[in-house]
């Protein structure tokens, strides 16, 4: 009798349920490796069923189902695909255990039963973790089974093992006691439990003992009380004629009960069918773990086989878009959150992803189809490059040559490094410490391309690694949509809509924040514009025209920059001019730097570094003297100009 058959009497309905689901799941392991195929939930439930001699209705079939299918989910020896079942090994979601020798694993597998067992069951544990045929196991288990000291035979072949018997080769009855109970708590319980039975010749009375010990009694003991009552008695005979007996039933561990005490554990096993939410908690109670699988798995016991990989293939190739790991564990392979092996699987299936060129990885949890990206987020947009072309004056002459930076007037190397004027190719911003936010106003090229430019000193706000990643955006009014960044081009990619729902074409503000997950990112707007960028429509109005003008007659940029500033008298920001400049046509801002400082005529204002102003004096004073160009630094000091601050 085990210490649990001590404990108080309100535990006895537990204790009865915890029997029903050893019964379970000894039985399913049997179905399991009768099946020369993985079996759906409900068939392994209705053998299962037949095995114990139930007779169900389908709803209780059904309950069973639930039931079994919790515990073939809780014990790592099983693993399920396409909702079929198998032994991990077989599905090779796990590794074998090599290290002990065959002849040890056979007697560990028929233990692991609890019973005497048949050897093609075992043959076939025994074929999972070692490699060869099952025929072969069941050869060497035919051959070895017979005349090794380790194995006794029962009857209908079947085969038990020693360890569950008791050493009598000492002389004298405390010596043998001695032998095989370190601990002799439970052998001294059942004493005192059944100190009245009795019985005609050994087998009677090992039946009166459990009768009288009212709960299972453990095989050792039960063997040596009934050896301490007939000497004569043969421990591995006596163990074949229990089996035989319907008096007594074997349990798994293994421990005897009488019949109608295991007819209560299959009253119970109707009861949890009946009712298998009640069964949940204690499954997780009583899942085995590795340790307790007698050394059948490997230290790693979850992992996606080459035919689960096979199964995510074909079904992210149903859909094209991108995939989280998680959904393709739940979907593809049916393990859920909250299973045992689910952990496992997901870091398994990750990893295998990763490896494989099949699979794209976009960031975070996140798989595509190799091949399947959006080509559009591949290549910069139209209208986001440089406008490289020449172009010439009314003599045919450059006139928009870029200028050494030592060459630029005082302070364009601090108005070129404002954050606003750092864009995609044109970026001299460095990484700086995670921003937890950013602030956003495209310039119109951007807007019409739907996309953000990532400055260097933002590039720690997405995921630096895979070069393309998928994220999530969500609108302030709630609404959610893709969006992927380029970490090689720097841009973010997929806000057309939203701009064209939100925004003015230039100088709408925004800012994008974190969200709950790694790949998830909130946009928040209510209105705000940037003060620097505000261009009105009625302004944008007169830049576009001057856009075309400008592609169609080839102006040179000088020219487009003294069109701009002829407009404020009063002068302008650098980071305004710059954006009105690229509305006409994209350029650098060392190329608006050198037109700024190579024109004499294009003056910051006195007081207000920053702010530039066309000076038309001094363009037609330009006109009139004609002559070479000089150097730009001859022009700092000259004698009708004075210093580069223009007088208000």
């Amino acid at each position: 009798m085990t210490v649990e058959a001590l404990k108080p009497a309100e535990v006895a309905e537990d204790r009865l349920r915890s029997r029903a689901l050893d019964a379970i799941r000894t039985c399913t392991l049997e179905v399991i490796l009768d099946s020369d195929e993985p079996l759906r939930t409900v068939d392994a439930a209705r053998t299962v069923a037949e095995h114990l001699g139930l007779e169900l209705n389908e709803e209780e079939l059904g309950g069973l189902s639930s039931v079994v299918r919790m515990v073939l989910d809780s014990d790592p020896l099983f693993s399920q695909s396409n909702r079929q079942w198998d032994l991990a090994l077989r599905m090779g979601r796990a590794e074998g255990d090599r290290r002990k020798p065959v002849e040890r694993a056979i007697e560990d597998f028929i233990d692991l039963l609890g019973h005497p067992a048949r050897p093609h069951p075992i043959a076939v544990l025994v074929s999972s973790v070692y490699g060869r045929e099952p025929e072969y196991y069941e050869a060497m288990i035919n051959r070895l089974a017979p005349t090794r000291p380790q194995f006794f035979a029962a009857r209908d072949g079947r085969f038990g093992v020693t360890r569950w018997l008791i050493d009598i080769s000492s002389d004298e009855p405390e010596d043998v006691e001695y032998d095989n109970f370190e601990d002799a708590t439970i052998l001294n319980a059942l004493r005192a439990a059944t100190a009245d039975a009795s019985g005609e010749g050994p087998t009677e009375y090992a039946i009166d003992v459990v009768r009288r010990a009212g709960s299972p009694v453990e095989t050792r003991a039960l063997l040596f009380l009934t050896w301490s009552k007939f000497p004569d008695t043969d421990p591995d005979e006596l163990f074949v004629d229990l089996f035989a007996s319907p008096e007594v039933a074997l349990e798994r561990g293994p421990t005897w009960v009488t019949a109608e005490s295991h007819q209560e554990v299959l009253d119970q096993i109707r009861s949890l069918s009946g009712n298998p939410d009640t069964a949940s908690d204690l499954v997780a109670a009583t899942a085995p773990n590795e340790d307790e699988e007698t050394g059948i798995l490997a230290p790693t016991t979850v992992r996606v086989s080459d035919e689960d990989l096979e199964q995510v293939y074909d079904f992210m190739e149903q859909s094209d878009r991108s995939f989280r790991v998680s959904e393709l564990c739940q979907q593809a392979l049916e393990s859920f959150p909250g299973s045992r092996t689910y952990p496992g699987v997901l870091a398994s299936l990750t990893t295998r992803m990763r490896e494989d060129d099949r699979f794209q990885w976009v960031g975070s949890d996140r798989f595509r189809i190799q091949g399947t990206v959006p080509p559009e987020v591949e290549v910069l947009p139209e209208g986001l490059a440089f406008d490289e072309g020449e172009y010439l004056g009314e003599e045919g002459v450059e006139v928009d040559k870029m200028l050494d930076p030592r060459d630029w007037k005082h302070g364009l190397d601090e108005q070129v490094a404002h954050y606003l004027v750092q864009d995609v190719g044109d970026d001299s911003t460095v990484p700086q410490a995670t921003p937890t936010r950013l602030e956003v106003s495209p310039p119109l090229h951007h807007y019409v391309a739907g996309t953000r430019y990532l400055r260097y000193s933002d590039r720690g706000f997405f995921p630096a690694e895979p070069e393309l990643v998928h994220v999530s955006l969500t609108a302030p009014d709630g609404t959610r949509f893709d969006a992927w960044v380029n970490n090689r081009i720097g841009l973010l990619y997929g806000l057309k809509d939203w701009y064209e729902a939100n925004l003015p074409w230039v100088g709408g503000k925004f800012a994008i924040e974190r969200g709950n997950q790694p790949d998830e990112y909130l946009l928040a707007y209510e209105g705000e514009v940037e003060p620097l960028m505000d261009i009105s429509t009625e302004r944008l109005q007169q830049l576009l025209p001057l856009r075309a003008e400008a592609a169609t007659d080839l102006l040179p940029l000088s020219e487009i920059v003294m069109r701009l500033l002829r407009a404020y008298p009063d002068g302008v920001h650098f980071v305004t001019l710059f954006t009105e400049v690229n509305v006409v046509r994209r350029i650098r801002r060392a190329q608006l730097a050198s037109i700024l400082s190579g024109q004499r005529y294009f003056q910051q204002l006195q007081g207000q570094p920053g702010f530039w102003h066309y000076d038309e004096k001094r363009a037609q004073k330009g006109k009139k003297k004609g002559g070479p160009k000089r150097p730009m630094r001859e022009y700092y000091n000259d004698d009708e100009g004075g210093d580069e601050f223009l007088e208000e």
